[in-house]
């Protein structure tokens, strides 16, 4: 029924909208590359070069390749980069639209920042320490290289990502996950459960939250839209002013904008986001957060979008380890992969990975936390969260 719905919404949606405007659409055409962006090969030579320089807390995995054969790469930050932890997982992802290349900077920025200060700074060091941070600086490289928005089919790969979507064809692909590198963000879960995400793009300043799909105004909201804007904002009001995100002069001016946030859907609809996709179909918080109105040319420029944007990377990383966590097992003390973890009530369904473990991101509150199985008997818990804390939860399920 729930499907149905958004189908007929979208079929509702489409019927009124056009390509135009919003995230990145305001120029799908080439795009020259200024001198202060690194090129592709630059950007591979400081993936080395980092995990070379930090191998303690850096490694280095190829997710799969472009169309054009193009390595999709990501730089793994944690204080035991090549060991599953009991951690919660964050993704950073830039380039998925070729011509929006400030995206790709702000994410080795970042890099950069936590690597540089790990040693030094103690709230960096905590950081990286308790999180298993996935940063994925370029999605689309042959767009990249290009200069365009589309991959080297022709695809927007920010369309090309939900199975429902209404429209396949032309720029959405031909189906979805057609293209190789929205797959690789796909299989790149297969053996690490990402529990939150965020995606950098240009075109505007605004943090888009769920849904994408149809408006949050004419009721298309998560089950869990408090917890959503609640992260949402974590991300926003970061910072010391001048550079809060919300602060930013350039933020997007729209009645339904609170406290720099926006529903998806109220801004423009779209439909096969990886936004979308991530929340509906796979259980990680995805938000989308537009950097700047058009990508800086000049060193000036990419500092200040790094400037508005690094505490509100870093506050979303850190609430994104508030919540509920342990282990699922079965009678034997053997871990249930897969088991899906939802709040009575709720939408965002997380699951047990190859260890059972498992995150559930909540904010302060009581909760009624549920653990589901094809095969086991359910398991409902009841628990108690504390603002900006987390508790540990570990559960047996038993087969049957």
């Amino acid at each position: 029924m729930y499907r149905n719905l958004r189908l007929f919404i979208i079929i509702f949606f489409l019927s009124f909208i056009s390509c135009s405007g919003g995230s990145g659409d305001v120029n799908p055409h080439a795009y020259t590359l200024p001198d202060c962006y690194r090129t592709l090969d630059e950007i591979d030579e400081f993936i080395d070069t980092t995990a070379n320089d930090y191998p303690s807390i850096v490694s280095v995995k190829t997710l799969g390749y472009s169309v054009s054969g193009r390595a999709i790469r990501c730089i793994i930050i944690s204080d035991n980069p090549d060991s599953f932890e009991n951690e919660p997982c964050v993704r950073l992802t830039g380039g998925i639209h070729g011509n929006e290349p400030v995206g790709v900077e702000l994410v080795l920025r970042y890099a950069q920042y936590l690597t540089e200060n790990y040693a030094a700074d103690s709230t960096v060091k905590g950081l990286v320490d308790s999180r298993y941070i996935v940063i994925v600086p370029v999605l689309n490289p042959d767009g990249y290289v290009s200069g365009t928005r589309y991959n080297a089919n022709y695809v927007d790969l920010n369309r090309n990502f939900d199975s429902d979507y209404y429209v396949p064809g032309g720029i959405y692909g031909s189906a979805a996950f057609s293209e190789p590198e929205s797959r690789a963000i796909r299989d790149m879960i297969s053996d690490r459960v990402i529990h939150s995400s965020i995606t950098f793009h240009s075109g505007e300043v605004i943090v888009n939250l769920p849904f994408d799909y149809g408006r949050g105004s004419m009721g298309v909201l998560p089950g869990e839209n408090d917890f959503v804007k609640y992260m949402g904002k974590a991300y926003s009001m970061a910072g010391t002013s001048p550079y809060i995100f919300k602060e930013n002069p350039d933020l997007y001016d729209s009645a339904y904008v609170e406290d720099g946030v926006i529903n998806g859907g109220d801004w423009y609809v779209i439909t096969g986001s990886l936004q979308d996709w991530s929340y509906l179909e796979y259980g990680c918080l995805d938000i989308t957060v537009e950097v700047a109105l058009s990508d800086p040319e000049d060193e000036a420029g990419l500092a200040e979008v790094f400037s508005y944007n690094r505490d509100g990377i870093t506050a979303y990383i850190e609430h994104s380890g508030y919540g509920v966590y342990g282990r699922v097992t079965d009678s034997g003390g053997n871990p249930v992969s897969g088991v899906e973890v939802y709040v009575s009530g709720g939408d965002l369904i997380t699951k047990t990975d190859l260890q059972g473990y498992y995150f559930k991101i909540l904010d302060g509150g009581d909760y009624t936390l549920n653990f589901v199985k094809t095969g086991y008997t359910s398991v409902s818990e009841t628990v108690t969260v504390t603002t900006g804390g987390s508790i540990e939860r570990n559960v047996t399920m038993n087969s049957h």
